[in-house]
């Protein structure tokens, strides 16, 4: 639900789009991985002295948004600025420092420059019919003055009074922001696009989407807001597919409240883990079964699915209270095979589609770099102080932190390519994993859509049959010498006991 664009009705709303502040007992586990590095974006870290390198970059995209549309004036987008500020203002709950001039020019820099840099903007030279010059730098002081023009009641006028755009060097860092005004792929750029974009997605580094949206408005008008809205959504998607992997193929949407939100939306699992239809088990592991019982070595739990997760058998297992997921390396040593889940034009998932069947849990390959840990804070820092948008996100990286507790279990998911990483060992991408945690609040026993895949693993784990399987297969198996020789071994058993009975038979018989 979007943040309400009738202000009668805020009140009632305020919490339908709200961009919070990290809590600090959590930003001081990782207080780095919350706020930006090269870029501000909204309110909270507006002004700080790190992250001035950006800030000429966002006057360049304001002017490179007023020679799209030489019809629009400078006022027209400052005059919405202004209708939109109370409504702005209610979607943030942490502390806002900046006055009302300062919050309007923010909110005017910085929507213009997510429309430009995120390539929103793609395409509407054909519309406009314009031919601006991208390259265009503000050399001089620029300042909104209360105009005389018939646009807007004089009173709104008034309220908006004299917002100083400020002095721009026109040499400084104009080699290295040459072209920079759109945005490309991570490959071949400078170094700042990729921290920029990853800045982009912090939850304290926002401004409301339907700021942009107002300010597409006046360049395009009404009608023309889907193509905004698609072409951010684009460009996050192939920027970003870098550092997370696979998106989910689910149809883009027009709803969501912030870019941290349209990021999140990409997660959504394609599939459910509960979501199985029953199937019935073959002839020889009923077999199996009954054999295990007569000899009292213990139930062979045989693979039932089932389609929901209030099934008599679901709940047996919601009976044993087992509340510890179990580590890669144990999972193998019971059997259970890693499989990478390969995605392709005709196959596509999200990075969240984890299943488990037969015993092979296939998992989508997940990138893994200094600035992964980040981005999953702060899409676990939203679903945590925005329940309304599920726990997804915050399900797998508690389900993946558990399977790589330990470097081992790194190693083991990296040669099944599941985990690919750049980073210095196996043990970091591990701490990593289990820092993710730290500050988490997270029901294991309560609803999220891993549950039924883990007591599912967690049933195949305690099958005494499958780790003994897994044992023979691993310690003596592993080796084809090894198992011609044991199957060499039976044979010559089978000889012996067959000898020996005909000769017992010989023996009576004569």
């Amino acid at each position: 639900m979007l943040c309400p664009d009738d202000e009668e009705n805020q009140g009632d709303n305020i919490n339908s789009c709200q961009i919070p502040r990290v809590h600090q007992l959590v930003r001081q586990i990782d207080r780095f991985a919350y706020e930006p590095c090269l870029l501000s974006i909204g309110p909270y870290h507006h002004g700080n002295a790190g992250l001035q390198f950006m800030e000429r970059l966002k006057w360049r995209c304001l002017d490179y948004i007023l020679h799209l549309n030489c019809t629009k004036s400078l006022w027209d987008y400052l005059l919405v600025v202004s209708n939109m500020e109370n409504q702005a203002r209610a979607c943030y709950s942490g502390e806002i420092k900046l006055d009302s001039k300062a919050f309007r020019r923010m909110l005017l820099l910085d929507g213009c420059f997510i429309m430009v840099y995120l390539q929103g903007t793609y395409g509407v030279s054909r519309i406009t019919k314009a031919d601006p010059d991208p390259s265009i730098i503000p050399d001089e002081n620029v300042a909104l003055v209360n105009s005389s023009s018939e646009k807007g009641a004089k009173g709104e006028r008034d309220e908006v009074h004299e917002i100083e755009l400020g002095e721009v060097d026109a040499d400084q860092h104009s080699s290295e922001n040459k072209d920079s005004t759109s945005c490309k792929g991570n490959s071949g750029v400078p170094w700042y696009h990729t921290y920029a974009l990853v800045d982009l997605f912090l939850l304290e580094n926002q401004i409301p989407f339907f700021v942009v949206k107002k300010l597409s408005e006046v360049l395009l008008g009404s009608s023309m807001e889907r193509i905004l809205t698609e072409n951010i959504s684009n460009c996050i998607e192939v920027n970003m597919k870098k550092f997370i992997g696979a998106f989910s193929p689910d149809e883009k949407t027009n709803d969501f409240d912030h870019l941290l939100h349209l990021f999140h939306m990409h997660f959504k699992p394609t599939m459910n883990g509960d979501g199985r239809t029953y199937k019935k088990p073959k002839f020889s592991e009923h077999f199996l079964d009954k054999i295990c019982r007569m000899v009292g070595v213990g139930h062979r739990n045989v693979r039932y699915e089932y389609d929901s997760p209030h099934s008599q058998q679901f709940n047996f297992l919601q009976g044993t209270h087992v509340t510890q997921w179990r580590r890669a390396t144990q999972y193998h040593e019971a059997g259970i095979v890693f499989k990478r889940k390969e995605v392709n034009e005709h196959n596509k998932h999200s990075l969240l589609d984890v299943a488990f069947h037969d015993g092979v849990l296939e998992i989508p390959c997940l990138y893994v770099d200094e600035l992964t840990g980040s981005l999953f804070r702060n899409m676990i820092a939203f679903e945590q102080t925005n329940p309304q948008f599920g726990n997804f996100v915050t399900a797998y990286v508690m389900f993946m932190s558990q399977l790589l507790s330990r470097p081992d279990d790194v190693t083991l998911l990296s040669r099944r390519r599941i985990i690919v990483h750049v980073l210095h060992s196996d043990k970091v991408v591990s701490a990593l994993f289990t820092r993710l945690t730290k500050g988490v609040v997270f029901d294991y026993m309560g609803s999220f859509y891993l549950r039924s895949i883990c007591w599912r693993m967690e049933m195949f784990y305690q099958n005494r049959i499958n780790r003994w399987m897994a044992w023979l297969r691993h310690n003596h198996l592993s080796n084809p010498w090894l198992g011609a020789a044991l199957i060499a071994g039976l044979l010559v058993l089978f000889c012996t006991i067959a000898q020996t009975v005909l000769t017992v038979l010989a023996y009576h018989g004569s």
